[in-house]
C-alpha cells in the first residue's frame, strides 16, 4: 500500500527499523515454540479468528477507526507498504488520524491462513482506493500478513504488500549497455552493369567486436554519391554471431546513413526478430565513435526479454 510522505526506511539503512523486525522476528520463532493452540481457549481454529480480526482491520482502515487499529497492531509492529516504505504502528495510525492518508474502500480476496504453532500466517490479495498526497490511487495488491499471540490475544505483528501485476502487461525491459572496441575491414566489390557504377559503390564488410560483445560480424553497404561534395547516403546490413554479456547467439543489424554539405547522421539499429540463441527477442541501437588514428568504439544499449 502507499506510504505517506516521509524518508523510505529499510533494514540496511535504518538501525532502529534493524532491531524492531528483529525483535518481530524473535516474537513469531518463541511463538512458532510454544505451540499454544488458540482453538482450545477460543473455541475455534486459530486461523477463523486471525482471518476475522483481518477483515476488522481493513474495515477499520476504511472508517479511520484508530482505536480500532490501536488494539489490532502490535506495539513494536512493521507495517510495509508496496512502494517499499515501512511505518511503526504510531507512523501508520497517525497518517489515518491526520487525515495524510485516507482508504477509501479496500476489500481482500483469494484469502488463505496458515497456522505455525503460536503464529498464523495470512496470504492473500487486496483491492482498494486510497487518497494521499492530494492524488487518489487505486490499489491491486498482494499481501502477507503474520499474527501472532500476546497475552491470549492476537495482534499484527508484520505486514508487508507488492502491486499486483496488472493481466496481460508485460514488464518494462530493463535496457542493457555494452561497450568496447571493434575492428573493420572494407572490400570494395567490382561494380555491376546497369546499376548506375558511376554513383553507386557496394562494399563487402568483417568486423570484430572486443568487450561486452564478443563477435565476429559479416555484411553488405550499398553508397551513393552526388555531385555535390560532401553529400552521399549508405545503407549496410551485417550478421552479428558471438557473445553478449556472455550471452550466445546471433541477431543482426542494419544501418542508414546520410551526409548532407558534410553533416552526417547515421542510425544503426537491431533488426527486429532477427536475435536466436540466448539473444532471442534482442533489441536495441548501436552508436560508433572513431578516434584519431582510425581505432573505432561501440556503445550498444539493448533490451532482452
Amino acid at each position: 500500500m502507499l506510504g505517506a510522505p516521509g524518508r523510505d526506511r529499510d533494514a540496511v539503512s535504518d538501525p532502529v527499523f534493524a532491531m524492531r523486525r528483529l525483535r518481530i522476528a524473535g516474537r513469531v520463532a518463541v511463538a512458532l515454540l510454544l505451540a499454544a493452540p488458540c482453538a482450545a481457549r477460543a473455541g475455534q481454529s486459530a486461523s477463523a479468528t486471525v482471518l476475522a480480526l483481518d477483515a476488522e482491520r481493513t474495515s477499520a482502515m476504511v472508517a479511520g477507526d484508530v482505536a480500532a487499529l490501536d488494539r489490532i497492531f502490535a506495539a513494536d509492529a512493521v507495517y510495509t507498504h508496496s512502494t517499499g516504505r515501512s511505518e511503526t504502528k504510531a507512523e501508520f495510525i497517525d497518517s489515518i488520524r491526520s487525515g495524510a492518508r485516507r482508504y477509501r474502500r479496500m476489500a481482500c480476496r483469494d484469502m488463505r491462513a496458515r497456522e505455525a504453532g503460536g503464529a498464523v500466517i495470512l496470504t492473500g490479495k487486496a483491492d482498494g482506493e486510497v487518497e494521499t498526497g492530494g492524488r487518489t490511487i487505486p490499489l491491486s495488491l498482494v499481501f502477507t500478513a503474520i499474527y501472532v499471540e500476546e497475552s491470549g490475544r492476537w495482534e499484527l505483528a508484520a505486514y508487508e504488500s507488492t502491486n499486483f501485476p496488472e493481466p496481460g502487461k508485460k514488464e518494462t525491459a530493463v535496457p542493457h549497455h555494452a561497450t568496447g572496441a571493434f575492428d573493420v575491414k572494407l572490400t570494395p566489390q567490382k561494380p555491376e552493369e546497369g546499376t548506375g557504377a558511376d554513383t553507386l559503390g557496394r562494399i563487402l564488410l568483417e568486423k570484430k567486436y572486443h568487450g561486452a560483445l564478443d563477435a565476429t560480424a559479416r555484411g553488405q553497404m550499398l553508397m551513393v554519391g552526388t555531385k555535390v561534395v560532401g553529400s552521399a547516403v549508405y545503407v549496410a546490413v551485417e550478421q552479428v554471431e558471438g557473445t553478449l554479456d556472455g550471452r550466445k547467439g546471433t541477431f543482426a543489424l542494419h544501418h542508414t546513413g546520410t551526409m548532407t554539405r558534410g553533416a552526417q547522421e547515421l542510425s544503426i539499429a537491431v533488426v527486429p526478430d532477427s536475435g536466436t540463441g540466448d539473444l532471442a527477442g534482442i533489441a536495441g541501437t548501436l552508436g560508433i565513435r572513431i578516434e584519431e588514428g582510425g581505432k573505432h568504439f561501440y556503445d550498444f544499449e539493448y533490451t532482452l526479454p
